[in-house]
């Protein structure tokens, strides 16, 4: 709760008090703000285990609103420091004004309500903050076509989502007489027990579930993905494809864990059926594609369909497998996304071509890129493999033909993959881009790296956290 006031209250004071500075001198502020968030997670989540809460907390904040528990803080743990690696990384340009700066602290804050709440209201609540700074975001570039036409096929289609979400919840509170995720678990308890099958409820849960899938790009309400994320500026495609994709999956995982997981009989077979075409439409679709953005961008809807296998596992599984898999996709896409931009002529140019001779020039910049996508593609000792085989492990007693359909498009995935390696370090005798890195880049990309071997070569450094209970 406490890094959500902070945030909120940085986001306000970045706004109004950079407007008129150069966004440049406004960073350190927002980083700051971002980096206090932070701390506040680790005491927060003492405090949480010892069932200590603030008295302000209790009388402001209800719990059946929301809930600061395990998933919650953890979850927000990934999202602030995704969001702090955006910033420091996507921040070098000469705007002026902070304003957008201050709209992605603001789509933060969003993102801990649906990482946190107990209430579909405040999931609503949560799903908008979130996203109606990133229309603004998409559309920043205002002379690039491209990125208007983006931020208008970004809000249309988000709006038609919200819509969708919020007639789903009107079907189940129609069902059960209820938003809240408790009185939720209640009553879809008794229904399964009672083999009561709600058509009410399950009308709620497949409108509800269509709303999630265009939030997290699932194959079919993928569609608005890759226009948006090659149309956006570099800065907005990587928040959205961690930070946002980070709320989103913790959300989806909220609410079906939490609140429907005793009818899971009535939902399971359609979530895997959606990962399934998810998983092999997003990694074929990467497959021909040119432009690396846009391989990119199908490949986050690859990544969905992994990810939505945590919701078929058990909530305890699910849960540490998901948090594994998020930590990797983030790191990697921030490294690689990075480098791509890098490469790039500003927000053109994303070709493969871009990295040829990569490797000869670039000693530092061709490890990262190395390591990046090793992960994205789950090579052994690095944290996309740790977060494949705990979600693999996780379905691999229930959903054996899903298994092997993720292996197949894991198989397929190294293709578009290798090659950006073989441009790098095989594309020709040219010389490639040479990176200016400055400290801060440097340590940034040197910390994501790190991370990715650490959390790959020794998975239970989150893992081993499961001595804390997990819902």
């Amino acid at each position: 709760m406490k890094s959500l006031l902070i945030i909120f209250l940085g986001a306000i004071a970045v706004l109004f008090f950079g407007i008129k500075r150069p966004e440049r001198k406004s960073l350190p502020i927002a980083l700051l703000v971002l980096i206090a968030a932070l701390v506040f997670i680790p005491l927060d989540w003492i405090a949480f285990i010892h069932k200590h809460v603030p008295d302000w907390q209790i009388k402001y904040v209800p719990t059946n609103m929301l809930s600061w528990d395990t998933p919650a803080l953890a979850f927000s743990g990934v999202l602030i420091l995704a969001a702090i690696f955006v910033l420091g990384l996507f921040s070098k340009n000469k705007l002026h004004g902070a304003d957008l700066l201050g709209l992605m602290l603001f789509s933060v804050c969003g993102g801990l309500l649906m990482t946190s709440f107990s209430n579909l209201i405040m999931l609503f609540l949560g799903i908008e903050c979130l996203s109606i700074p990133l229309y603004v975001l998409a559309g920043s570039r205002k002379s690039d076509l491209g990125s208007n036409e983006a931020a208008v096929k970004y809000f249309l289609l988000g709006s038609f989502s919200t819509a969708v979400f919020l007639l789903g919840c009107a079907f189940i509170y129609g069902g059960t007489g209820s938003l809240d995720l408790d009185s939720l678990a209640r009553a879809t308890n008794m229904l399964g027990h009672m083999g009561i099958k709600s058509q009410l409820v399950m009308a709620g849960l497949l409108i509800l579930m269509v709303g999630m899938f265009f939030k997290i790009a699932a194959f079919p309400f993928h569609f608005w993905s890759p226009d948006v994320y090659d149309g956006s500026p570099n800065r907005a495609t990587v928040f959205m494809a961690t930070v946002v994709k980070i709320a989103a999956f913790a959300a989806f995982f909220r609410l079906f864990h939490y609140a429907f997981n005793d009818i899971k009989g009535w939902w399971a077979m359609t979530i895997a059926v959606v990962s399934a075409a998810t998983i092999l439409f997003g990694n074929i679709a990467a497959l021909r594609q040119q432009s690396m953005k846009r391989t990119l961008a199908y490949s986050s809807v690859a990544h969905a369909g992994y990810m939505l296998m945590a919701i078929l596992a058990s909530p305890f599984d699910g849960f540490w497998a998901l948090l594994v898999y998020l930590v990797a996709y983030a790191f990697s896409s921030l490294s690689i996304f990075f480098l791509l931009d890098r490469t790039s002529n500003g927000n053109e140019g994303f070709s493969f071509d871009n990295f040829n001779g990569f490797g000869r020039t670039n000693k530092f910049g061709s490890l990262v890129l190395v390591i990046g996508l090793f992960s994205m593609a789950g090579i052994p000792l690095t944290a996309g493999f740790a977060g494949k085989f705990g979600l693999f492990n996780s379905i691999i007693g229930t959903y054996p033909w899903l298994l092997v359909i993720a292996l197949l498009g894991s198989a397929i995935s190294i293709a578009y993959y290798f090659k950006v390696f073989k441009n790098a370090f095989f594309g020709g005798e040219q010389q490639g881009t040479k990176l200016e890195l400055n400290l801060m880049d440097t340590v940034m990309l040197g910390l994501a790296v790190l991370v990715i071997l650490t959390v790959g070569i020794w998975p239970t450094v989150i893992t081993g956290l499961q001595i804390i209970p997990a819902p």
